[in-house]
């Protein structure tokens, strides 16, 4: 399994990050105050994985591995973070009732 963009499952979203040689992945966003330890990724195997409930709507959100800021690989779509980088976005989308 490589990098794939977050997919919305059951649980929550889950948010995927490809790197065999990572100490540590997390996943920042405005969802957690931008909290580089708020939202851990697990590692198995090759691929980092974490599933974060969130409300319907559009989220901003990065990686940061080994305490390094990563810009997403894939995302829905991408926003400028205004210090000349991008943010993934990843939409949740209300369930039907």
């Amino acid at each position: 399994m490589a990098d794939r963009a977050p997919v919305e499952t059951p649980d929550g979203v889950r948010f995927t990050f490809a790197n065999t040689a990572a100490r540590s992945v997390s996943v920042p966003g405005d969802f957690n105050e931008w909290s580089a330890t708020a939202n851990p990724l697990a590692r198995s195997g090759k691929v980092w994985t974490a599933v974060v409930t969130l409300p319907p709507g559009e989220h901003l959100f990065m990686f940061i591995v080994d305490g390094k800021r990563i810009v997403p690989p894939l995302a829905e779509d991408f926003a400028d973070d205004g210090f000349g980088s991008r943010n993934g976005v990843v939409i949740v989308r209300p369930r039907e009732r």
